[in-house]
């Protein structure tokens, strides 16, 4: 009941907004009265990074910056860059890596990423529709066929299975925690696209998978 409740809450907030600061400020909290300050803001392109003072995020300071993609209905917060793999899983060229680093702290765990790293796949007009529906942070978004998975983080963490029907993008399963291949079986996803869809490195070796 929870993850369904975490699910639904997660649908109906609109984390996305006209500009980065504006939609770093949905992602963060402040405790005592305090005020969120934006203390800088470093654009290149369609991404952004926002560092912000006061801010907490499920409970615990934040105090690094967050990661921000440009959409046709506005930014969306993608990730907390406390980890430097975060930033580089975005495919984003080590020159505008730099430039969105510029001025800001330095990631806490700063080692390069391994070859699971996951990012958007599938049409970008879907995609964006699907990121639409999702938050408060959204790493990626991947679509296979008629299904899709797309992460999120920030309220909790985990993520959600959609499924298109006549030609209409539905969440149909999710919430806190992982998907994994019971739910793939559960709600009819073809075994071959199981392993595009199942965060789990190891997944193409894995029997239920093939």
């Amino acid at each position: 009941m929870v993850g369904v409740v975490t699910l639904l809450f997660a649908l109906l907030v609109n984390y996305y907004a006209s500009t980065p600061e504006a939609a770093t400020r949905l992602v963060l909290y402040t405790t005592n009265g305090s005020a969120l300050v934006i203390e800088r803001v470093n654009v290149v392109g369609r991404y952004a990074t926002v560092l912000a003072r006061n801010g907490m995020m499920e409970g615990s300071a934040e105090h690094v910056p967050i990661l921000l993609q440009h959409f046709s209905f506005g930014w969306q917060p993608l990730e907390s860059l406390d980890f430097r793999c975060r930033l580089d899983g975005h495919t984003l060229s080590p020159h505008d890596e730099d430039l969105l680093m510029r001025g800001m702290p330095k990631p806490q765990d700063d080692r390069p990423c391994s070859d699971d790293s996951r990012h958007d796949i599938g049409s970008p007009a879907v995609i964006e529709a699907l990121r639409r529906q999702m938050g408060p942070l959204v790493p990626y978004v991947v679509i296979v066929g008629d299904y899709a998975v797309g992460e999120w983080y920030g309220a909790g963490g985990g993520q959600t299975l959609f499924r298109r029907r006549a030609g209409r993008w539905r969440a149909i399963a999710g919430g806190g925690g992982a998907l994994g291949f019971p739910e793939m079986r559960e709600y009819g996803v073809p075994r071959t696209s199981w392993c595009a869809l199942v965060f789990d490195p190891t997944c193409k070796d894995h029997p239920s998978g093939r």
